[in-house]
């Protein structure tokens, strides 16, 4: 399978060549998937400390390199992020564990999900949501730039759900066109939607197939909170 042109992942792969550019690229991407490493510190016996543990694991991975440990097998930043949170997390609950054998304050209850809600559940979906904020962010700066800004304020509610009885009639009205015209555009601005997903998750892996398995992985984690 090709691979990808310079994304911001094979970057991460570049660090011997480039470690500025890679510190760079990792800090922005812990900046812009934060919510998602949040999210899987929200459930099992360390939820109470989420934000904590998601600022220490920031720091650590700042601090230490964390990227370095990238290779050539793991082609996703999904992926790997989500294998060192495990990791970071099973140090963590050792060493609260060892804690309470000395009397320390108990840990919460045992996770006892049935899967739908899982660390690595409440993980995808916080990232998928991150990649919709992506994409979406893209596509608002495409219809500024070509002046519809006013178009993609109006249709960005209908992304996700169908409008309301009379909704697109009134838009069209305001907007001075004709009801089919924005029909079209809408149906336009979801599938440019999808693509921007696409390759916004496209900048996070290595070769296409990387980039189907992530999303479908995405994909299933929306179809669970319906």
């Amino acid at each position: 399978m090709a691979a990808f042109p310079t994304t911001r992942w094979s970057l991460i792969h570049a660090s011997r060549r480039s470690p500025a550019q890679t510190r760079a690229a990792w800090a922005a991407l812990m900046r812009d998937y934060r919510p998602a490493i949040v999210a899987y510190f929200r459930r099992g016996a360390l939820a109470r400390d989420a934000e904590d543990l998601a600022q220490e694991f920031l720091l650590r991975s700042m601090q230490s390199d964390w990227w370095a440990r990238a290779d050539a097998e793991v082609g996703s930043f999904r992926r790997f992020l989500l294998a060192l949170l495990k990791r970071f997390r099973l140090n963590r609950e050792s060493a609260a564990s060892q804690r309470r054998e000395f009397g320390d304050e108990a840990l919460d209850g045992v996770d006892g999900s049935d899967g739908a809600d899982t660390p690595e559940a409440r993980f995808d979906l916080q990232f998928a949501l991150c990649l919709t904020r992506t994409a979406l962010d893209g596509l608002r700066e495409r219809y500024a730039r070509e002046g519809r800004a006013e178009l993609f304020a109006g249709l960005e509610p209908w992304l996700a759900e169908a409008p309301g009885h009379g909704e697109l009639a009134a838009l069209a009205t305001r907007l001075q066109v004709a009801p089919n015209t924005l029909a079209v555009s809408l149906r336009r601005l979801r599938q440019r939607l999808q693509e921007g997903i696409r390759t916004a998750l496209g900048e996070l892996c290595l070769e296409h197939a990387q980039v189907d398995a992530d999303l479908a992985a995405l994909r299933e984690a929306l179809a669970r909170t319906r």
